[in-house]
């Protein structure tokens, strides 16, 4: 069944017909693999139309979000991370097929992280036996679907491949490998030696009696950007202070919105699996660690214990308690949205101030960490302050997976360390995660 235009030339796609990758990704979407993902169907078939029909053609994430999963004009990547979840499970899903189904195509398909275009490269060699199951396909196989968005029903064999003796052996292996993974990863020690840099940071985190992950609260971001104001911390936990700016709102429904956002706690998918993995680490390290929303937090709290605070002062207000600490500080003003990092002490070398910059396809964008003690000193803070929400998810990856300058390691083992901080910069894609961070400039307190 055809859908709305793809913005692609009838015509055009057409020509596609006889062409070897479009033929591979008609396979693609008829296999097992995908028989049941109907949107990553889509997603796949639109971008590769797309890359094919049309190579110059940027491929932004609102194309995919409205042209094939049905959003809204108002789709904004910020908020909402449908695109980039799709994504992460349609490359997984690539990666199965040619792993099983796929694994003699003369063709590899891959969607590069950071890029919404199909990349194709010629496999080195097919075995024989595959080869054979190629050439004797009966030649009955369906036509190939004419557009990018047409529905790819599966064929009768297909639907019958799977028995349910089979079903059950797949089901029994399937248990047997996620009850030896959990096994696995419950006996897997990130030790105080671990070459992460969140790794070396544990000796100070294990100060405190525990480590509290703190996630962003989404619904007072999108409050504040409603209104182009900023709710401090003093009245963050005051429930009063989000009712009164619901009622500033003159449609009715509107207010209504407002009010649920004020009762409600959110926060977005990616920055919950960070704090996620923080867990894990910190729980298989030996230290005693827990999830936390902001609401549920009091100042007297950071007193005691060690905690890591993922976001800025606009989704985190408990961040702005510290950020004086901090040399690079996240700073601007909410109407005129010229959020920077100022540098309160530029040494040679260094910018006044890092300012985030967004752009039609690519952004650049910054995150400030800082490890600093909390306010009785039995305990430290780490806190992980993005320009937005792919800052904050880069910034904390980066922490967890790499490492740092052999100089800084140096200093990171010091007894003496009163602080210690670092600014990142990434560039990225709209829609993707920065692929790689990089330090632009560190501070270092010593007591």
């Amino acid at each position: 069944m055809q859908t709305e235009a793809t913005g692609i030339e009838e015509e055009a796609a057409r020509h596609l017909v006889d062409d070897a990758r479009w033929q591979l990704v008609q396979r693609i979407v008829r296999s097992r693999t995908m028989r049941r993902a109907a949107h990553l169907q889509k997603i796949l078939l639109f971008v590769t139309e797309t890359s094919l029909v049309d190579p110059h053609c940027v491929i932004r994430e609102q194309d995919i979000a409205q042209r094939v999963l049905g959003r809204k004009d108002d789709f904004d990547p910020a908020y909402d991370t449908i695109v980039r979840v799709q994504m992460g499970h349609l490359r997984q899903k690539l990666q199965s097929y040619f792993d099983d189904e796929g694994v003699s195509e003369p063709l590899r398909l891959t969607l590069p992280r950071g890029s919404y275009r199909t990349i194709f490269e010629e496999t080195l060699s097919v075995p024989v036996a595959k080869q054979e199951e190629v050439q004797v396909a009966p030649s009955s196989a369906p036509p190939l679907a004419e557009s990018a968005l047409a529905e790819v029903p599966p064929t009768n064999a297909e639907r019958h491949r799977f028995s349910w003796r089979w079903a059950t052996v797949v089901a029994l292996v399937l248990y047997v490998v996620v009850a030896s993974l959990f096994w696995w990863r419950s006996r897997r020690a990130i030790t105080t030696t671990d070459s992460s840099i969140v790794g070396r940071m544990f000796p100070y985190l294990a100060k405190g009696s525990k480590v509290s992950v703190v996630l962003p609260d989404t619904s007072l971001l999108l409050i504040q950007k409603t209104f182009y104001t900023e709710i401090p911390v003093e009245t963050y936990t005051q429930s009063t202070s989000r009712t009164d700016l619901a009622l500033q709102a003159k449609d009715e429904q509107f207010r209504q919105l407002l009010t649920l956002l004020g009762r409600v706690r959110t926060t977005t998918l990616d920055e919950a699996s960070v704090g996620t993995d923080f867990l894990q680490a910190l729980t298989r390290a030996g230290l005693q660690a827990e999830l936390r929303y902001p609401r549920d937090l009091r100042i007297r709290d950071f007193g005691q214990g060690s905690y890591i605070l993922i976001g800025n002062q606009r989704s985190d207000p408990w961040v702005s308690l510290f950020a004086s600490r901090s040399n690079f500080q996240y700073t601007g003003r909410p109407v005129g949205k010229s959020y920077v990092f100022h540098n309160v002490s530029p040494v040679k070398g260094e910018q006044e101030d890092y300012a985030p910059i967004e752009g039609e396809v690519e952004s650049t964008n910054y995150a400030d960490v800082t490890l600093t003690p909390n306010f009785t000193d039995s305990g430290y803070v780490l806190t992980i302050v993005g320009s937005d929400v792919p800052a904050n998810e880069a910034a904390a990856r980066f922490l967890m997976g790499d490492e740092l300058p052999q100089e800084l390691q140096v200093i990171l083992k010091k007894q003496s360390l009163r602080s210690f901080e670092l600014l990142l910069r990434g560039h990225h894609l709209h829609g993707e995660s920065n692929d790689k961070l990089a330090i632009v400039a560190y501070r270092v307190t010593n007591r």
